[in-house]
């Protein structure tokens, strides 16, 4: 297949170039990551032409949309291509593609149209797509689906084109529930554990414990669809690796993913078989892989109770997986590419953390992994560690070092702050120790949890725009007066109307979330995705209905500085030192500063959040309350609470093109701060004020989740100095309330290389917000970004 012909530029990778840690990767999987980075990406359309196929000749229209959608994903899984790759340990790629990009064409996939005739010549993350296909796609899949996706059932004609406007331009928010179901934890510990058999013993035992209506039954009948059709794809590969003579494979694949696993070989071919299988059903987004390096563990163990067992052959197998992991990449048409650019598709790992009694948990497996994550900078998964102030000093040691090494992995997660902010979410003070990371940076509970941790982004800052422009954008009155602004007397009153402002926005997210979800409960349930929560079984319910034992949905504010910062420069040029109106500010905001030099002069020297300084601070405060306060009001449609996050993606790109001038001095149109970190510049006194600020925040409220990134040039962690350094300020801002951090050690001048010349630089890891990303798939505007900010800290 042309996808994977590979591109002969790039050169062959000597495993001397890989030595990392005392490990040197063999051979072997020095050739798989050397055949993986000369693959060529492409756009997986074999799933949208099998759906198609299916539903408009297969498909009895009375069956229940339950068992359809899982004859509709067994359709697919028996006629996807499928390719065993050379010297592969573990097989099946989640595309036609080796490294593909799924078309979830019923979902949100007719958005493809934007880039459908230019794919292979955007300027960032190019993708090959055969004129044929293209066509075929024309012709016989999008006008099928034009009218049948998620956002076309959801709303009335009139109000679909106003929900679809504003999620293309991204002004408000982003619904990203209108692309399917995602962001959870399957629980693979189960898994690997019973197999597919082990599991249709559960669904065939529920059904003997009796249903209660046509609905539960149905979910079980799609169970066991889904469960025939997993057996029955890796047979596939099984005939093919017989062909190809492959017997290690033809062995392997006899067990797997059937039957209990009893090698770690096992547990990771059919934890490959499940994770391809939840993306290809519904949307391939932050479907996270838990704590690895405990449940794999007493594989582990007993592998190396074998007197031929090799340490480096557990790297080799691990690094393998982890090339898999990799080969899964979002279709984002070039508008969505501005709001979660670099190809991210949060496949979250963690390692570390403590067990039920708080002692730490770090094992021999869990330095193999923080070996693998070192060596071997691929975009995925996404690495995590827990810390805590149990941490072993050899574990937290390791951890330092493999982050100042570069790459932006590990990001960090402090189990001190975020157990008793998941206790204040509901979850059970028993269970919270289990917990492990989702997507991004979004904590949940293991094995039982459906917290849909990125339902939404919320744009906070263009509220206050709002408030300023009396419930307009102010770039629509310009320099006109604003009487209402005259009966605003105090901080509190602006606040209040901020406040207001900002409750109206999240109602208007409610309707629109609230039809979403309907829509993905009613026209296009998961029974494989569901599968994977034992809890589901249980309960005989569908993820999307509410079967998960724990559920949730997640909304990240965005611009959290920014608007901290306008507060504070207003409570000072306006109520304290009278300098100038609130119209004044205004009228400067709408017209961008022109003619008002002075003002901005005056705005920009206020001291900003990131300074520790106490009026930022506070604001900053007062303000990330308030939303927390807000969004806990709310409910889904599966019952469970709305949750408060702090991280952007790079949201806070897209959001900031639509964004007015705001009273901190920013210009209009430009980037709003990343997560819950500084505006770019602002923080000028060195991360250790930045920090001060930070933990000045109550991070037990953050239940989503935050993102905080903080940069360092690669000379200022070098040598066991620096690394010390690292440490001494890592343990300092957890010991100070801080929830998360992740780290960029990066040198100025590669990065401007880069940009000169990215097909040198094509592995340069690079870490964005909540997730790493090569620099070369990255927009231009955040790679002057990640330029930009570098650069701040290593003057």
């Amino acid at each position: 297949m042309l996808s994977t012909e590979l591109d002969a530029s790039n050169t062959d990778i000597p495993p001397e170039t890989l030595s990392c840690s005392g490990w040197r990767p063999s051979e072997r999987v020095c050739r798989l990551a050397d055949d993986h980075n000369r693959s060529i990406p492409g756009v997986g359309a074999e799933r949208a032409i099998h759906y198609t196929e299916f539903y408009k000749k297969a498909a009895k229209k009375s069956q229940s949309k339950q068992v359809l959608n899982a004859q509709a994903l067994a359709y697919h899984l028996q006629h996807r291509t499928i390719e065993i790759h050379d010297q592969e340990w573990i097989v099946g790629s989640h595309t036609e593609h080796r490294i593909g990009a799924i078309c979830h064409i019923e979902k949100a996939g007719s958005a493809m149209l934007e880039d459908l005739f230019r794919f292979e010549k955007r300027d960032v993350n190019p993708l090959y797509m055969a004129p044929g296909v293209r066509w075929r796609l024309l012709r016989s899949v999008i006008p099928y689906w034009l009218n049948r996706s998620i956002g076309m059932r959801a709303f009335p004609l009139l109000q679909r084109i106003k929900f679809a406007t504003e999620q293309l331009s991204g002004t408000w928010f982003t619904v990203n529930e209108a692309g399917g179901i995602g962001h959870f934890l399957p629980d693979y510990e189960s898994i690997i554990q019973l197999g597919t058999e082990g599991l249709r013993a559960r669904v065939f035992a529920r059904q003997t414990a009796g249903t209660k209506g046509k609905s539960e039954a149905h979910f079980l009948e799609a169970a066991l669809i889904a469960l025939d059709a997993t057996e029955q794809f890796a047979d596939r590969y099984r005939a093919e690796a017989q062909r190809l003579g492959r017997q290690d494979l033809v062995e392997l694949l006899r067990r797997c993913p059937r039957k209990p696993a009893q090698t770690l070989r096992e547990a990771l071919q059919t934890i490959w078989f499940f994770q391809m299988i939840v993306q290809m059903e519904s949307i391939d987004q932050g479907i996270s892989l838990g704590r690895m390096d405990q449940y794999l563990y007493p594989l582990y163990l007993k592998e190396k109770a074998y007197t031929d067992f090799d340490t480096d052959t557990t790297r080799d197998l691990l690094a393998a997986f982890c090339l898999k992991l990799s080969e899964v990449i979002p279709l984002f048409s070039s508008r969505a590419t501005h709001f979660f650019s670099g190809l991210p598709s949060g496949q979250a790992l963690t390692v570390g953390g403590t067990n039920s009694q708080g002692e730490d948990v770090s094992n021999e497996l869990t330095d193999i992994f923080l070996d693998v994550m070192d060596c071997f900078k691929t975009r995925q998964p996404n690495w995590h560690a827990r810390i805590s102030q149990s941490s072993n000093p050899v574990y937290m040691k390791k951890v330092t070092q493999v982050v100042a090494n570069g790459g932006g992995s590990p990001a960090l997660y402090n189990d001190d702050i975020i157990m008793p902010a998941m206790v204040k979410r509901g979850v059970s003070p028993d269970k919270v120790w289990n917990y492990a990371t989702v997507g991004c940076v979004e904590p949940a509970l293991q094995k039982e949890s459906f917290t849909s941790s990125d339902a939404a982004l919320f744009n906070l800052a263009i509220n206050l725009e709002l408030v300023l422009g009396g419930g307009q954008r102010l770039r629509r009155r310009g320099r006109k007066r604003r009487p209402w602004l005259s009966s605003i007397g105090s901080m509190e009153q602006l606040f209040s109307s901020f406040e207001n402002q900002t409750r109206e926005t999240l109602d208007y997210l409610k309707h629109c979330l609230d039809a979403v979800e309907g829509v993905n409960a009613e026209q296009f349930p998961t029974p494989y995705s569901s599968l994977t929560i034992l809890g589901c079984i249980d309960s005989a319910t569908d993820l999307s209905r509410g079967g998960a034992p724990y559920n949730a949905s997640g909304v990240q504010a965005i611009g959290i500085a920014d608007v901290a910062n306008s507060l504070a420069v207003i409570d000072q040029l306006v109520f304290e030192q009278h300098l100038y109106s609130l119209d004044d500010i205004a009228g400067a905001c709408a017209t961008n500063f022109e003619d008002q030099e002075l003002l901005r002069a005056r705005a920009l020297k206020i001291a900003k959040f990131g300074n520790d300084n106490e009026t930022s601070d506070y604001w900053a405060q007062r303000v990330t309350a308030m939303f927390d306060n807000l969004v806990s009001g709310y409910t889904n449609t599966r019952g469970g609470q709305w949750m408060p996050g702090f991280y952007s993606m790079t949201c806070h790109q897209a959001f900031g093109r639509q964004t007015a001038a705001l009273p901190s001095g920013r210009h209009a149109g430009k980037p709003l701060a990343d997560g819950l970190a500084p505006s770019d510049g602002s923080d000028v006194l060195g991360p250790t004020a930045s920090l001060n600020s930070v933990t000045e925040l109550d991070h037990t409220r953050f239940g989503n989740g935050i993102n905080l990134n903080i940069k360092f040039d690669a000379n200022t962690v070098a040598g066991e100095e620096g690394r010390a350094v690292l440490e001494a300020l890592l343990k300092g801002y957890f010991s100070q309330g801080g929830m998360q951090v992740q780290i960029n050690v990066l040198d100025p001048q590669v990065l401007q290389e880069a940009m000169a010349d990215p097909e040198s630089h094509r592995n340069l890891l690079v870490r964005i917000s909540g997730y790493s990303a090569y620099f070369v798939d990255l927009t231009p505007q955040m790679q002057q970004e990640i330029v930009d900010r570098s650069s701040q800290k290593a003057r």
